[in-house]
C-alpha cells in the first residue's frame, strides 16, 4: 500500500528556510501555495526555496498551486460593526462605504437566483443573515447569528443560482505563473461541474501536459456532479470548510466517505483537507479527535491529507508535520497486520 502524501500550506509561520528544511525532515511531500493571499513575488520566492532545497537534500517536494476562485467579499466599512441579532439592513451591489444601514458586497450578477429566507453565511459561518426581501440591486436582510463584520470577508450563499464564471481574471494571471514555472499541481476551487474543469485543462495542459488539475468539492453544485467532476479531474480535494457551510456540517464526514470511495473505485487521488489537526494551530499537540480524523480519513483510502493554518499561521508547522507523518505510518502498520491476518 502507497504511503498517504502530507500536503502543507505555506504562508508566513514556514516561510523561512530553516523551518521548510525542518518541514521537509518531517516527511513534507507536497507543498500548497495558496492564491488567495500573497503576492506573485512571495509565492515565487517560497517556490525558489521549495525547489533549492529539493536540490540540495535529494527530495522530489512537489508545489501545488491553489488557485483562489470566485469568491463574494464584503466592501468597505467605515468602520468594523458590530451586528446584533435582528438586527435588519441592507446588503448592497452599489460601491459605498458600509454602515448598520446597508453593507455593498463584490457580486454583481442578477439577484434573482436569491430567493426570500435564504441564508447568507459571512466569516465561514461566524455571521448569518436571513434574506427577507430582495431589490433590483440589494437584498433586506435579518441577523440570524450576529458578530463583528470587519471588511472583505468571504460571504457563502450555498441555495441560491448564482451566475459566475469559473475563472476570475485574478485565477487567470495567477495560472500564467503556474504555467511559466512549471507548478506540479493547480487546484481549482469552487468547481461546479465536469465543465469547470475541462475548461481549466483546455487552457493548462497545452502548455504544461504533466500538470495535474485537481478539482475542490465545496459546493452543492458539485456534489451534485461528483461522478463526472471525478472522471474529468487528475484529483479530488474534499474542501471540508466551504463544504460543511453548503450542507449541515453533520453530512460531512458522510460525504466524505462516499467521495473517498468513489475516487478509490476510479483510481483518482482524493485529498482530505481542512482542520485535520486544527489544534495545532496553538497547541503543539492535538486533540484526540483530530488524531482519529487523520487516522480514519487514511483506513477511508484518502491518498492525501492537507494541512492549512497549521503549517500556513500556526505556532508548530514541523510538529504539526511529524505529527501527521506520524499518524499515517501507524495506520499503514495497522493495515499491514490486517492483511497479514
Amino acid at each position: 500500500m502507497a504511503k498517504a502524501k502530507i500536503i502543507a500550506t505555506l504562508g508566513p509561520a514556514s516561510n523561512s528556510e530553516t523551518v521548510l528544511r525542518k518541514m521537509f525532515t518531517g516527511g513534507l511531500d507536497i507543498v500548497r501555495l495558496n492564491f488567495s493571499h500573497g503576492t506573485h513575488i512571495e509565492h515565487l520566492e517560497r517556490a525558489r526555496r521549495i525547489n533549492m532545497l529539493n536540490k540540495n537534500m535529494r527530495r522530489a517536494v512537489k508545489i501545488m498551486q491553489d488557485l483562489e476562485g470566485y469568491r463574494i467579499r464584503v466592501g468597505r466599512l467605515s468602520r468594523p460593526l458590530q451586528l446584533k441579532k435582528r438586527a435588519r439592513f441592507h446588503l448592497t451591489q452599489e460601491d459605498i462605504i458600509g454602515d448598520e444601514k446597508a453593507v455593498s458586497f463584490d457580486y454583481k450578477g442578477s439577484l434573482k437566483g436569491i430567493k426570500k429566507n435564504t441564508l447568507i453565511f459571512i466569516d465561514d459561518g461566524k455571521i448569518v443573515l436571513e434574506v427577507k426581501g430582495i431589490d433590483r440591486k440589494s437584498l433586506k436582510v435579518k441577523v440570524r447569528v450576529g458578530g463583528l463584520l470587519t471588511e472583505h470577508k468571504g460571504i457563502n450563499i450555498p441555495t441560491a443560482e448564482l451566475d459566475f464564471e469559473s475563472l476570475t481574471q485574478k485565477d487567470r494571471q495567477d495560472l500564467k505563473l503556474g504555467i511559466e514555472h512549471k507548478f506540479d499541481y493547480i487546484a481549482q476551487s469552487f468547481v461546479r461541474d465536469a465543465r469547470d474543469i475541462r475548461m481549466l485543462k483546455n487552457i493548462v495542459k497545452p502548455k504544461h501536459e504533466q500538470c495535474k488539475i485537481f478539482a475542490k468539492v465545496e459546493s452543492r453544485q458539485a456534489l451534485a456532479d461528483i461522478e463526472e467532476i471525478i472522471d474529468e479531474a487528475d484529483g479530488i480535494i474534499v474542501a471540508r470548510g466551504d463544504l460543511g457551510i453548503c450542507v449541515p456540517v453533520y453530512k460531512v464526514p458522510a460525504i466524505q466517505k462516499e467521495i473517498v470511495k468513489m475516487c478509490r473505485l476510479k483510481n483518482k487521488p482524493v485529498v482530505v483537507a481542512t482542520q485535520m489537526l486544527d489544534s495545532m494551530t496553538e497547541e503543539p499537540f492535538p486533540t484526540r479527535a483530530e488524531v482519529s480524523d487523520v487516522a480514519n480519513a487514511i483506513l477511508d483510502g484518502a491518498t492525501h491529507l492537507m494541512l492549512s493554518g497549521e503549517t500556513a499561521v500556526g505556532k508548530y508547522p514541523y510538529k504539526a508535520v511529524c505529527m501527521m507523518n506520524k499518524i499515517i505510518k501507524e495506520m499503514e502498520r495497522y493495515q499491514n497486520r490486517l492483511n497479514i491476518i
